[in-house]
């Protein structure tokens, strides 16, 4: 059994583990996610990210000498594109897996490495009209818990022991030749770890709100900018609050290249500007995209 003290430092740690699943995976999207692909359409799609803590906060204040973060993802994701009567639908399936390193001052490094859990959705288009460039989607996630997991390791697991599930909306809009805004708002649902250190831990609902930009520099290659704000992720162990709430404020900047019809890479920056608890995260993000 770890001490309460212990445990405080340890479940803000995990609230950067879980921000870090999201931008890996489905919780940050891209800009231009949301435009579909035609009916028929495969993607295969690789990530790999790598992000660092500078600075670990509790309640808004820094924690002088504080613990360190380290994260390293590497992520499979596969979408089909198919009409469903008139909409358009995305199926997908993510698979990710992670290199997890908890660094706290006076205690040996804490690190696991493995398969993470297996994430489904299906996004539905109730609004696409490519000629005036709108588009508006509904995608629920399902977050199976299938990843590696200890629970004496809890916050270093590729795995988190629990269901989720993430609401997403999103509404895109073209202006000019090759310049789109974009709004998302999510919403994400846990369901109990019971085995957080041999305790129970219970997380409240998350909320995500997100607004991209992006245009053309050439033909083939477009920049983005992303903001993302999320509040909500209370954390209670055995009943007692130990995070009262994830209130952070992320930009993330990016540069995509279509290689040729079948071939796209892109590059992010992402960077905490604000987190209220938790360590604030900075690193880089590396995708590659294959259409068939």
């Amino acid at each position: 059994m770890i001490k309460a003290g212990d445990i405080r430092i340890k479940a803000l740690a995990m609230v950067a583990c879980l921000g870090m699943a999201g931008a890996a995976q489905a919780g940050d999207p891209s800009a231009r996610d949301w435009i579909p692909a035609p009916p028929g359409t495969n993607l295969i799609a690789g990530y790999f990210a790598t992000l660092g803590s500078h600075g670990f906060y509790n309640r808004g204040s820094r924690i002088e000498d504080g613990p360190e973060l380290d994260v390293q993802a590497l992520v499979y994701r596969q979408m089909h594109f198919r009409k469903v009567g008139e909409t358009t639908v995305q199926y997908e399936l993510i698979a990710p897996s992670y290199r997890t390193t908890l660094k706290v001052p006076g205690m040996p490094d804490d690190r696991l490495s493995g398969f993470g859990d297996i994430v489904a959705g299906a996004a539905f288009w109730f609004y696409n009209n490519e000629e005036t460039k709108t588009w508006f989607a509904w995608e629920p996630f399902i977050t199976i818990p299938t990843g590696r997991y200890r629970g004496s390791q809890a916050d270093v697991s590729p795995g988190k022991n629990r269901w989720t599930t993430i609401q997403d909306f999103a509404f895109v809009k073209g202006i000019g030749e090759s310049t789109y805004l974009e709004a998302i708002a999510e919403f994400e649902f846990y369901g109990n770890n019971d085995n957080y250190y041999g305790q129970t831990l219970k997380k409240s609902p998350s909320i995500r709100l997100m607004a991209l930009a992006s245009t053309n520099l050439t033909p083939d290659t477009y920049v983005g900018l992303r903001y993302r704000y999320e509040t909500g992720g209370r954390e209670k162990v055995n009943g007692e609050t130990m995070v009262t709430r994830n209130n952070s404020h992320q930009l993330a900047l990016e540069a995509t290249h279509q290689i040729n019809e079948a071939n796209q890479i892109q590059l992010q920056y992402i960077h905490d500007l604000k987190v209220e608890n938790g360590p604030r995260m900075r690193g880089v993000q590396l995708r590659y995209v294959y259409a068939f």
